[in-house]
This record gives structure tokens, C-alpha cells and sequence, in this order.
């Protein structure tokens, strides 16, 4: 009966201590778990050739105050036991050209996104942990800090990209 006792316990304390992340999902969760999960949300996934699971469609971000939605790409990837690792949201540039065609050029098109996705992250969990030295229009790295997770938004304008990464922390350093 103690034993029984333990085991439950145990299992409670796992559970609790779990942290969450985007969409609800959790970190350590199997890919199973995670596609499930995305699927009961109506968000179709797929397995890319590295093993990790990413969107089928763009997520569609509509943030306060826009009128339209920065299109986003999921990346789910996974660690070599198999539990989620980290959660990245790429900004779907050709998308967002069909969305924002008063916005010229890929270069203002990331501004516009870092801009509004810089105030909304720091809207959700507060000033950010660190900056990269000589931040600007062309290249960035922000980094937040949430319990259990890092979350780091990164632009550059030379191999034109956005993304934001959801990472684990690692709970015993």
C-alpha cells in the first residue's frame, strides 16, 4: 500500500511540475501526445524529414489592435528520448506579402512583424531577460524568461527570417 502510495504521488508531482507552453502543450510530452493535442485544437501536423513534427497550414497570429494576422509556420521538435523539446514559429514571409500588400519590401515587412511581436511578448511576460548589443531594423535577438521555459525572438533581414522559439530550461541547473 505504501508503495501504491509513492508511485501516486510521484506521478501527481510530474504532472504539476510539467510546464506548459503555445498551444497547452507540455514540455517532455511524445510526439503522439503533442500530435493529439494540436489535432483536438484543429491544428493539422505533419513529420518533416528530420523526425520533428510542423504545420501543415500557418498558425494565424492576430494580435491586439491588427487588423490582419501574422501568418506563422509550427516546428515541434523533439529530444532523443522522444519528449517535446522545443516549439518554434517561423514568420511565413510570402504569406504575409498576400496579407500586407501596402508593406514594400521583405526588410519592412520584418520590421512591421519584430515590432508588434517584440511589444506583444513583452506584454505577456514582462521586460526582457536580455538583448542583443547593437539590436536594430536588421538583425535582433530578445530573449524572456517564463517559469520552465525560455522564449527568444530572433529577425534578420540579410537571410530574411523571423522566428520565435519556445525552449525547456532545464530544471536542475
Amino acid at each position: 500500500m505504501k508503495t501504491l502510495l509513492l508511485l501516486f504521488s510521484l506521478s501527481l508531482a510530474s504532472i504539476a511540475h510539467a510546464q506548459t507552453t503555445w498551444k497547452g502543450l507540455s514540455f517532455g510530452e511524445s510526439r503522439d501526445n503533442v500530435r493529439a493535442a494540436l489535432a483536438a485544437q484543429n491544428f493539422d501536423v505533419e513529420t518533416s524529414q528530420e523526425g520533428s513534427l510542423q504545420s501543415v497550414n500557418d498558425y494565424q497570429l492576430l494580435l491586439p489592435g491588427m487588423k490582419n494576422a501574422l501568418p506563422l509556420r509550427a516546428d515541434f521538435r523533439f529530444t532523443s528520448a522522444g519528449g517535446l523539446m522545443d516549439v518554434t514559429l517561423s514568420l511565413d514571409l510570402a504569406a504575409m506579402r498576400q496579407s500586407f500588400p501596402n508593406i514594400a519590401g521583405e526588410n519592412a515587412l520584418l520590421a512591421f512583424a519584430s515590432a508588434r511581436l517584440t511589444r506583444a511578448l513583452t506584454d505577456k511576460y514582462a521586460a526582457p531577460i536580455s538583448r542583443q548589443a547593437g539590436c536594430g531594423a536588421d538583425a535582433c535577438t530578445i530573449n524572456w524568461r517564463d517559469p520552465g521555459q525560455s522564449v527568444e525572438l530572433n529577425w534578420l533581414t540579410h537571410a530574411p527570417k523571423l522566428f520565435i522559439r519556445y525552449q525547456m530550461l532545464t530544471p536542475d541547473l
